[in-house]
Formats: C-alpha cells, sequence, structure tokens
C-alpha cells in the first residue's frame, strides 16, 4: 500500500452534448484546462451506448474483454483518477433490466446529455509507473 496528500485545485464542470463520446468528451476538457493530475468526482446523463473493459480471471496479467452494450442507458456513475494527464476511469450504467459496470473506453456516445464535475489535485503529482514484481502499471506520486 501507499498513499498521498493533495490539496483541491479547480473544480471543471462541462455538459456533453448528443453523439459526442464521452471518454474523449472528459480527456478533452481536462486538457483544455490544463488538469494533469485530478478526480473524476461526478458524471450523470444517458448514452446511446457504453463501451467497457472488464477482467475475466484471477491471473496476475488480468485477462480482459471488451463489451459493447446498447442503450438506451443511464450513467448511473463515473470514477476515475487522471494522472500525468491520462484518464483511467470506470463507469456503471443501467437499461430497464440490468446494471454494467468496467473501464470506460473510447466509442461510449452520449445520448442525449451528460454532466460531468472534475476536481484539479494540487500540490501532488502523479503518474502511473510499471511496477516489476506484477506487471501492472500502479499510481504513484513522482
Amino acid at each position: 500500500m501507499d498513499s498521498w496528500s493533495a490539496g483541491l485545485g479547480r473544480i471543471i464542470i462541462v455538459r456533453g452534448d448528443r453523439g459526442e463520446d464521452l471518454l474523449e468528451t472528459i480527456e478533452k476538457t481536462a486538457q483544455r484546462n490544463g488538469v494533469l493530475n485530478g478526480f473524476i468526482v461526478s458524471a450523470i446523463g444517458t448514452l446511446e451506448n457504453c463501451r467497457i473493459h472488464r477482467v475475466v480471471s484471477k491471473s496476475l496479467k488480468p485477462e480482459e474483454e471488451y463489451v459493447n452494450i446498447d442503450g438506451p442507458l443511464e450513467i448511473n456513475s463515473v470514477s476515475g483518477i487522471i494522472a500525468n494527464g491520462k484518464l483511467h476511469a470506470h463507469i456503471s450504467v443501467s437499461d430497464r433490466n440490468r446494471t454494467y459496470g468496467g473501464h470506460l473506453e473510447s466509442g461510449s456516445k452520449i445520448l442525449y446529455l451528460a454532466e460531468i464535475v472534475i476536481a484539479e489535485a494540487s500540490e501532488v503529482r502523479l503518474d502511473r509507473v510499471l511496477d516489476e514484481k506484477t506487471g501492472l502499471r500502479l499510481l504513484k506520486a513522482i
């Protein structure tokens, strides 16, 4: 385990519009506002479809599958960390019968709108660094 303390910088609010890619909307907003380190605090809205990947094995080199879920879908939540300008986000969505979750991928199209809140982290620099023991890129303060 490792942990770090950070200050809170700006709060950035964005509305994504119909037909936009949700992941690209978040990434472009962070880039345009110069957010190198931060957090996805909240996101609500609707999606035409949602593209995710999720882990399907317990092995140290995880096996993953990519899934496209057709909508309409409600966005229940999006959370994530921006480290050194790179976003790692997870999403939970539901249709009228099921709830789905996983790592948010490009190709998730906004149906009506999406409202997203990004909090900028100050006084810390984060990055994902390759860990030799696990082969995973782990979050670190640099």
